[in-house]
């Protein structure tokens, strides 16, 4: 996250101590507010790449990216515990979903780097507080941690999906029955119940 000679870095991390810092709830509030816009450019990202046995149907993308870019904020606040599972689960699911597309381990892995690549884009182009304050840290090496895990997630996803297709472990696979579309939806659904819950109990230990 280097800016480029002669343009000011909006990343600062090095400053003086006392130095006023965008911090957790500042950074998690920026990110919250981006999510939509996220989740658009993502769509049409990975839409536009075509890759795989053809294109991911339309109405699983969009699940797929609110639920999965919907989480990116949580990942970095004071429940990120408990939202972590469920953010491995869903890339994992994003993986195996790639694998059934007919797309190879690094193509799956790329689509997950577009997400990084949209965020690192955002962080220059429309930092918090403007850039005028330097980022904690402490902040960016959560979001870098947290999009790490995405990535290898699904590539642990893709490459189960590929061993339970190839040895028909019937029972086992991340993907059971014969409808992938219906049961991906499913599992997503369990997925936006249990963040719901999460964001339910925060919302009701801030309100305490």
């Amino acid at each position: 996250m280097r800016s480029e000679p002669g343009e000011p870095s909006t990343l600062a991390v090095a400053a003086p101590s006392g130095t006023p810092r965008v911090g957790m709830a500042e950074f998690t509030a920026w990110l919250s507010d981006l999510v939509p816009e996220l989740r658009v450019l993502w769509e049409q990202a990975i839409g536009a790449r075509g890759l795989g046995q053809g294109r991911i149907d339309d109405h699983l993308l969009d699940r797929f990216a609110r639920r999965l870019v919907g989480m990116l904020p949580m990942m970095l606040g004071p429940h990120r515990d408990q939202i972590r599972p469920l953010w491995v689960r869903g890339f994992e699911l994003f993986g195996a979903v790639a694998a059934k597309r007919g797309l190879a381990a690094g193509e799956a892995i790329e689509e997950v780097h577009l997400l990084r690549e949209l965020v690192i884009r955002a962080l220059y182009r429309d930092p918090p507080m403007g850039g005028t304050v330097p980022i904690s840290l402490r902040e960016v090496l959560r979001l870098n941690r947290a999009l790490d895990q995405a990535v290898t997630h699904a590539s642990v996803g893709h490459t189960d999906a590929l061993f339970f297709e190839f040895f028909e472990a019937e029972g086992a696979a991340l993907l059971p029955g014969d409808d992938v579309a219906a049961e991906v939806m499913s599992q997503l659904g369990a997925i936006g119940r249990e963040v719901r819950l999460v964001a339910g109990v925060s919302a009701g230990n801030e309100g305490s």
